[in-house]
């Protein structure tokens, strides 16, 4: 009985290490995108940026982080199979998730700040942008709860954000700055809670 005991206490130990390295992965995807918007702002504060400058940067910014996201994943992938877990993403939570960015980036870059929201040019574009966090990540967020469960790490990274588009609906200066910390914002305790989930995951 007592080495059934010990068995259960670690098997359970090593399923809340998975766990915990699970909730690394989700706060790593937000880090570097975190990182990457915030060297463009670093970046937009030194140099005289085009336009144009976006049409490079973005692309080749998605290609660092999935390559980046991608590494660890298959990390993670070696872990779960170290403990005789299979760990593997659905494609069609793949696509769905995709789907949910290409939505976004329709709407919050091409035809919301085109219907004349905001009191200004850069409050539509402010509104736009928080508008294409929103609806991207939630719709990213109930892709996760269909087939792989609720991350209820993830809701501040869609919830402040739309909070603050009534904000910068009626902001005549400043407003894309402010939605962009703003979002910083909401990454920043969407990591904390998935370490904050990592830990708990670790001392069960």
């Amino acid at each position: 009985m007592e080495e059934v005991r010990e068995l259960k206490n670690v098997l359970e130990r090593v399923e809340g290490k998975l766990i915990a390295a699970g909730k690394m992965y989700g706060a790593m995807n937000f880090a570097v995108w975190l990182a990457i918007m915030l060297l463009y702002y670093v970046m937009l504060g030194i140099f005289d940026i085009p336009w144009q400058f976006n049409l490079i940067y973005w692309p080749a910014a998605f290609i660092v982080a999935t390559s980046f996201t991608g590494r660890v994943w298959e990390r993670l992938k070696r872990l779960g199979k170290a403990v005789d877990r299979e760990i593997e993403g659905s494609k069609i939570s793949g696509i769905l998730i995709m789907a949910s960015w290409i939505t976004g980036i329709i709407l919050g870059w091409g035809i919301i700040p085109r219907m004349g929201v905001g009191v200004s040019e850069g409050a539509a574009l402010a509104v736009g942008f928080l508008s294409f966090i929103t609806l991207s990540i939630f719709g990213m967020w109930l892709v996760f709860a269909r087939y792989s469960g609720v991350e209820r790490e993830i809701i501040p990274s869609f919830l402040i954000p739309a909070m603050g588009i009534p904000i910068a609906w009626n902001m005549e200066t400043g407003a894309m700055v402010w939605a962009g910390f703003t979002v910083a914002l909401s990454f920043t305790l969407t990591i904390l809670w998935y370490l904050h989930s990592a830990f708990k995951a670790i001392e069960r």
